[in-house]
């Protein structure tokens, strides 16, 4: 045959043929540290899994080759009589378009061509065909084909509908199971089990009577495979919200389908590798500390009745590289909405932080006395901050905020005094605050760019954050001042088994170690005989920082050792006009150094 046959014809022998596979889709996976752990699986519409001819049961190849091209390993790319006979039903008065298609040919027509039924097709089909036939051979044409054809409800090849219709794998795939796969090639859809049983039956007994009549199974094993039950259910692999991954698993897919992503430049390329690039994508969630950090928020969250409406989030870093390794967005099973990355929460006085650390970079030391009297109507230069009067009323030791006169910046901080924490951020400046908080990898919602703008009330929480950077901010503070970026991701691997991301990247020193290792003291002496000692660690260095907005809307507690950095948040996300819906738990008034500290 030559491309001169019919129009259009000669596209068949010019144009290149794309490898086999190359167009297959694959879905990709989503694993734990331990490279086991499922997180997710990001899939398209359609499920593909390719396997290898040798793992595929014989069975199974027997009743595709039974069914479809018995011939298969004799002719070549086309069976000539079987084509003959389709040719000249297609040219006869009916129009009729008839099969008779060999392997080679239905793969060449899912692989390269339409599925437009007309008369000069049929011959491209042929061409192409045997182009295929002299580039692959057999065993490779039959390993594509088993990895292409359509087997119903979302299913390419036979790997994923095994997985779907019998839980298991090609290669073990049973006579029946064998039978009624290869029966549905023809009709996908019609001879569906699950929709189509009666038909799905009769098909796969037809397949059987074949591979009896080809001396592939005697009669006593089609009968008793005939008699199998059907699948009534198919099988799809999915995380199911109670497995406590959705939050993680959401966050690795944001960040890859983000701009800047290293799965390419434009958004559709991205998202054809994430849910049809079958990469394997190794995260840095460790499953243990996950199932611990779930187990802590509920309890939290059962603890002030969430009936109310308050829900809880919690984040935990490594401080040495920055990996995520818990991450609870909201309670277990409900992931709408990730109140530890999405939600921008006022955090208290968790940011005080940011102005003990630009306080010591201009020179100050914990043991410098500032003024905590309040009330502390304190002015700002600039538009923001004139006659600023911070809250300051709860009592010692039972929130953020007691007025206490003249004491050191360490007991201001273990105490959380918000006068003095003022007035020294009035000494500091608030530009070199937000540097500070800014450098440590903290933004706003308040602004489009997400910089914070110089209101006095940011020096004690007044403007929203996430989780996750409070946590990221204080695994700083723990790696001696050197900085990593939250990171989600430790490496993705595509379907060669070549790393195409690595995800840990160097720590950026932002607070000089000197500095930063006087914060530090600070914040363990808060967890030594200030506003967090509910969090205190038996014989472990540890540091934090608690924090409460007004009417407890917000409680947090922020802590970190060596080896972990965590932030704990409860809330109500409907609290901000004013409601107490947290303001009671069991034991009264819900503060950071409460619930938050006990997580």
């Amino acid at each position: 045959m030559t491309g001169d046959l019919l129009p259009g014809a000669a596209s068949a022998t010019a144009a290149p043929l794309a490898p086999l596979g190359a167009t297959l889709s694959q879905p990709s996976i989503i694993y734990a540290d331990d490279g086991t752990t499922i997180l997710g699986v990001l899939r398209a519409a359609d499920n593909r899994k390719p396997v290898t001819l040798k793992q595929v049961s014989p069975l199974l190849i027997h009743a595709v080759l039974d069914t479809e091209d018995e011939r298969f390993y004799q002719h070549g790319g086309v069976d000539i009589p079987s084509t003959l006979r389709a040719l000249a039903s297609d040219s006869s008065a009916s129009g009729g378009i008839q099969g008779g298609s060999t392997i080679t040919q239905q793969l060449v027509k899912q692989t390269y061509l339409t599925s437009v039924r007309k008369l000069s097709r049929k011959v491209k089909e042929a061409v192409l065909a045997e182009r295929l036939q002299q580039k692959y051979s057999k065993n490779q044409i039959l390993q594509a084909y088993l990895n292409t054809i359509y087997l119903g409800n979302g299913a390419y090849g036979v790997e994923a509908a095994a997985e779907e219709y019998f839980k298991t794998h090609a290669s073990g795939v049973s006579l029946a199971g064998a039978a009624l796969l290869a029966g549905m090639i023809q009709d996908p859809n019609g001879y569906d089990p699950i929709a189509h049983p009666v038909a799905a039956r009769d098909r796969r007994s037809q397949v059987l009577a074949r591979m009896v009549h080809y001396g592939t199974v005697t009669q006593a094993q089609a009968d008793q495979a005939d008699a199998a039950p059907l699948p009534t259910v198919v099988n799809r692999p999915q995380v199911t919200p109670d497995q406590g991954f959705g939050y993680y698993a959401r966050a690795v897919t944001d960040e890859l389908l983000a701009p800047g992503s290293p799965l390419g430049a434009t958004y559709a390329e991205r998202y054809d590798a994430v849910f049809e690039g079958g990469l394997k994508i190794y995260t840095n969630l460790d499953p243990a500390q996950q199932a611990l950090a779930e187990a802590a928020v509920a309890k939290d969250i059962d603890a002030v009745g969430a009936f109310h409406g308050d829900t809880g989030a919690l984040a935990a870093v490594e401080p040495a590289t920055g990996k995520v390794r818990a991450l609870v967005g909201g309670p277990s099973g409900t992931n709408d909405f990730d109140y530890a990355t999405q939600a921008y929460r006022q955090p208290g006085s968790g940011f005080k932080l940011f102005t003990l650390l630009a306080a010591y970079a201009q020179g100050y030391s914990p043991y410098d006395t500032i003024d905590g009297t309040a009330p502390c109507p304190v002015g700002f230069p600039g538009p923001y901050g004139a006659g600023y009067l911070p809250p300051n009323k709860a009592p010692l030791n039972a929130a953020d905020g007691e007025g206490a006169g003249p004491v050191t910046i360490d007991a201001a901080t273990a105490q959380s005094i918000n006068c003095a924490y003022i007035r020294l951020a009035q000494h500091v400046g608030l530009p070199n605050v937000i540097a500070q908080a800014e450098a440590l990898g903290v933004t706003t919602n308040a602004t489009t760019s997400g910089k914070f703008l110089p209101y006095p009330s940011l020096v004690i929480g007044g403007e929203g954050v996430t989780v996750l950077q409070m946590a990221d901010a204080y695994a700083t503070v723990a790696d001696d001042g050197l900085y990593h970026a939250p990171s989600f991701i430790d490496h993705i691997v595509d379907q060669t088994g070549t790393t195409v991301y690595q995800g840990q990247q160097p720590g950026k020193q932002v607070v000089s170690t000197q500095v930063d290792r006087m914060a530090l003291r600070d914040l363990q002496n808060v967890m030594l005989h200030g506003t967090g000692t509910a969090a205190g660690l038996y014989n472990r260095q540890a540091a934090g920082k608690t924090g409460t907005t007004d009417n407890s809307v917000d409680a947090w507690f922020n802590g970190a050792t060596p080896q972990l950095a965590a932030s704990v948040w409860m809330g109500n996300p409907k609290g901000d006009s004013g409601t107490y819906a947290m303001r009671y738990g069991p034991g009264g008034q819900v503060f950071g150094g409460g619930y938050p500290a006990q997580a």
